[in-house]
């Protein structure tokens, strides 16, 4: 998932200091955050990266119940329906929660800011 490769870089930007004299792809450098508002940031992006993780193990096993429904001699759409909609609900928290912590710590300018990073990561 594309939010994995953000956090992916957006902890490794962090991790090697200041030094940004190019612009990478994924990089929150321009959002001007503080010291107190990186510390946020990063602890939200490793907890959003760790519950990426963890829902992405779960959903393999998901894929391959909702496989199980699809080659069974009938098909249940509702069961599968209702399947599909728990791993849309569980996707759409995970990055809920990173959203609310972000909105918590940054000002008006960097939510519009990182509302552009989104647009574009959305695309990538």
């Amino acid at each position: 998932m594309k939010w994995i490769i953000v956090l992916a870089m957006f902890l490794s930007l962090c991790a090697y200091g200041d030094d940004d004299h190019h612009r990478f792809p994924m990089d929150l450098h321009d959002l001007a955050l503080t010291k107190s508002q990186l510390r946020i940031v990063e602890e939200a992006m490793k907890e959003y990266q760790y519950s990426n993780r963890r829902f992405h193990h779960q959903s393999k096993k998901d894929q391959e119940a909702l496989n199980a429904l699809f080659l069974s001699s009938s098909f249940d759409a509702e069961t599968f329906r209702a399947k599909s909609l728990e791993r849309e609900k569980a996707s759409i928290a995970i990055r809920t929660r990173l959203l609310e912590k972000l909105h918590s710590v940054l000002s008006s300018e960097q939510k519009r800011r990182y509302i552009h990073h989104l647009k574009e990561w959305d695309n990538d």
